[in-house]
């Protein structure tokens, strides 16, 4: 490797001084009934807790004492009432959150509308959430004013499609709650010793039932089905819970006199509230939930979380529990029925966890809502990307954002780390605004304050550009329906990030496909066949500036300009540049950019496979000052490529590119005409045979001329701006038919290849 440029030099690890710092998280405020010993309230404590951890401020009222309830985690402040009443204590509740410099939703947990509308009276928003199926609700959702409640929340599809069903007129999302199952909850000595104390032998099969004495749990019907189980199956049934009212005294005494009735009184156990349920999980054989109805059940998460069998009655959310040790038999099942299948269950003799991922934090994002005040927008369209590092999708970007920052009010929510300047200063010296929605690149963090920035702004439309799937899914989820989504994908890579978010998509009834209908328009780079099913897609190639033609080599100069990445395939470059030497010995290379810090180590492989050989490694230029440099043909190879800069840029230079065939590339590079188009997955040699090819300089000086034209024509930045504000203007508007593609796009349906300067292509 000839004239080394430092190692240092070609790690990207700059910043960005004119990307505006994120403001502190705003904090969580929760109104709920009482922290009594249930999954709904089990699920705000999770959730706070996860919250807490991160340092952020959280203010839980809570509006009645019970003498048997959770623990607060640490810190998180807890407003309790004294000695008022239940409405003056909300009015307080009230009078202080509505004080505050802006107004942040409200999420309400098992309040009652009478004192939810208090909120509402001194100005608040609320975000209720419904914990139940219909029968179990303590609110009427179809008389929620969508001013007061922007959004409610359900803990399952089946309790969404009940609101809506009964006239709810607030959207409603989803969030299905995972529990946290702690270490004992799989320790064999907890077994044992639990197992010991409570007269069980090791032989028993014990049969667990969760929660509070209520008429909906039916754990009377628990007992009718430990009756109907064969002897020798030496089944005995404890039941984890106590009695919040007289309501649940006298299911209490029911389940005493069933048991009594069925003789098998000396089989049942009745712990009571206990101060941590994970042990009894380990001393469990099975669970079984017998509930007339249930929105999305804790405990039988929680049980299958740990490794436990659960036998379940279809009722509510339960069917949208996928696990294969969950068996659901239908709701009027008969006890015998239910014991069989309990009675086909071993007595466990291994204990192991099947956890599945959590995300607790989800609840925070629809927080990020902002009451519309009434005051003017201040942002018409708002971009949301990951960084703008320097990378073909950020330059295009920064191309778009300048070229329509005097006809549109734009800013740029930048959600990670930059690790350059040059993007992030060229766009403020154009009056263009980045800042940084949040304090780290965490998806919950940065999804909630993506909405905070556009509903608080009036933004009219929110673009995803190369941003994080799980933000884009968030976001998706809970915008309101106002806000016009356009995602301009990157192509291949884009899709499949996307499908790699579908565990979260199933936490929030919300996947990828969810995702592509809520979106008012898809723009891809190029006509992708593989492109995913979306209510409208359009094709905007990108745009680039001109530029005046590159001078002619004096030897055979080859150019790769770009990030420095595995994708970009530059190992096969090296070694088709040494093949091609063979017979062109004045070859030289130049490879012109950076590797991102986590590809370090492609880049130390690439500085050994190019030792002794003409390559220079010249490190960034983010000002493209090298395209008016002499050279006979840059070398774009990639994977899932869009509608690569490099390649438009070169051309624009009326630099020949030798290409391989991969996403947008062939609409860019006519083989022959414009440049090499190889196929995809190309080898070194024949690589090798382009490059040599390329040397002739009558040949990739025709070929550069017919590129430069190209571009003039087909790929001004103009044409990208209007285009993209043509989209955020008409994001609304009827899809065109599905099978026309195409016919959505700037320029023809597919290349045209003339052997004239002037021709035409897309």
């Amino acid at each position: 490797m000839d004239g080394a440029t430092p190692v240092a030099s070609l790690i990207a690890s700059g910043c960005a001084p004119s990307i505006e710092p994120a403001a502190a998280p705003m904090p969580v405020r929760v109104l709920i009934a009482s922290l009594a010993r249930g999954g709904a309230e089990r699920i705000v404590l999770e959730w706070l807790s996860a919250e807490a951890s991160r340092g952020r401020a959280i203010e839980l009222a809570v509006v009645h004492a019970r003498s048997d309830e959770y623990p607060v985690p640490c810190g998180i402040d807890v407003l309790r009432r004294g000695r008022e009443s239940p409405e003056d204590f909300v009015d307080r509740v009230a009078r202080r959150w509505a004080h505050s410099p802006m107004l942040i939703p409200v999420a309400v947990h098992l309040v009652p509308d009478a004192l939810m509308a208090r909120l509402w009276r001194a100005g608040l928003v609320t975000i209720p959430v419904l914990h139940n199926t219909r029968a179990g609700w303590r609110n009427a959702p179809h008389t929620w004013p969508p001013q007061h409640v922007p959004l409610a929340l359900a803990c399952a599809a089946a309790v969404r499609a009940e609101a809506m069903a009964d006239g709810c007129r607030v959207p409603v999302a989803v969030i299905r709650h995972r529990p946290r199952v702690e270490a004992s909850a799989v320790n064999p000595a907890r077994r044992q010793q639990l197992r010991a104390e409570w007269n069980l032998a090791a032989e028993d099969f014990v049969i667990g039932v969760v929660g509070a004495f209520k008429p909906q749990k039916d754990h009377a019907r628990a007992v009718e089905v430990l009756a109907a189980m064969p002897p020798h199956s030496r089944a005995q049934l404890v039941i984890l819970g106590g009695a919040l009212d007289a309501g649940g005294l006298n299911e209490l005494e029911r389940v005493a006199n069933a048991a009594a009735k069925r003789g098998v009184a000396k089989r049942l156990r009745l712990p009571g509230w206990v101060p941590d349920v994970a042990p009894w999980y380990a001393a469990f054989d099975a669970v079984l939930n017998v509930s007339r109805h249930e929105g999305l059940s804790m405990a039988t998460q929680e049980a299958l979380a740990a490794g436990l069998p659960v036998v379940a009655l279809d009722v509510g959310g339960q069917a949208e529990i996928t696990h294969p040790a969950l068996t659901l038999l239908p709701a009027d099942s008969t006890a015998h029925s239910v014991a069989m299948r309990l009675a086909a269950l071993p007595v466990r003799a291994t204990l192991a966890p099947a956890t599945a991922p959590r995300w607790p934090r989800a609840w925070s994002v629809p927080l990020g809502l902002r009451p519309q005040s009434g005051a003017a927008p201040s942002i018409d369209s708002l971009f949301v990307t990951a960084n703008l590092n320097a990378g073909g999708a950020q330059r295009s970007l920064m191309n778009l954002a300048c070229a329509v920052g005097a006809r549109q009010r734009i800013a740029i929510a930048v959600c990670g780390t930059t690790t350059q300047p040059v993007f992030a200063a060229q766009l403020a010296a154009a009056g263009v605004r980045c800042f940084r929605p949040a304090g780290s690149a965490d998806a919950f963090e940065v999804a909630e304050a993506v909405l905070a920035a556009a509903t608080g702004s009036g933004a009219r439309t929110l673009c995803f550009w190369n941003a994080d799937p799980q933000v884009k899914l968030l976001v998706a989820c809970f915008a309101p329906a106002a806000l016009r989504l356009v995602d301009a994908s990157p192509g291949g890579y884009a899709y499949a990030e996307m499908d790699s978010a579908a565990p979260l998509g199933e936490a929030l009834a919300f996947g990828p496909a969810d995702y592509y209908a809520r979106l008012d328009v898809l723009v891809s780079k190029f006509h992708d066949a593989a492109c995913p099913a979306a209510r409208q897609v359009r094709v905007i190639p990108n745009g680039v500036a001109p530029r005046s033609q590159a001078p002619q080599p004096s030897k055979p100069t080859f150019r790769v300009s770009g990030r420095i990445a595995p994708s970009k395939r530059i190992e096969c470059i090296l070694e088709a540049f040494d093949l091609m030497r063979a017979k062109v010995p004045g070859a030289v290379l130049d490879i012109v950019g950076q590797a991102e810090a986590r590809d370090a180590g492609y880049l130390q492989t690439l500085l050994q496979r190019a030792r002794g050989l003409p390559v220079m490694f010249r490190g960034p230029d983010a000002a493209l000052a090298h395209l008016a440099e002499p050279c006979t043909a840059t070398i774009v190879l990639g994977t899932h490529q869009g509608c690569p800069n490099a390649v438009l840029e070169a051309m624009s230079a009326g630099v020949p590119v030798i290409a391989n065939d991969s996403g947008g590339t062939r609409e860019l590079v006519v083989d022959g005409i414009t440049g090499w188009l190889l196929p995809e997955d190309v080898d070194a040699q024949t690589l090798a045979d382009a490059l040599r090819e390329a040397c002739h300089a009558e040949v990739s000086r025709a070929r550069g001329l017919r590129a430069r034209a190209q571009v003039r024509q087909h790929h001004a930045i103009e044409a990208m701006a209007q285009a993209y504000l043509d989209v955020f203007k008409d994001a609304r508007e009827a899809p065109a038919p599905a099978e026309s593609i195409a016919s959505r796009s700037i320029g023809e349906k597919k290349p045209r290849c003339l052997s004239d300067p002037g021709f035409e292509t897309s």
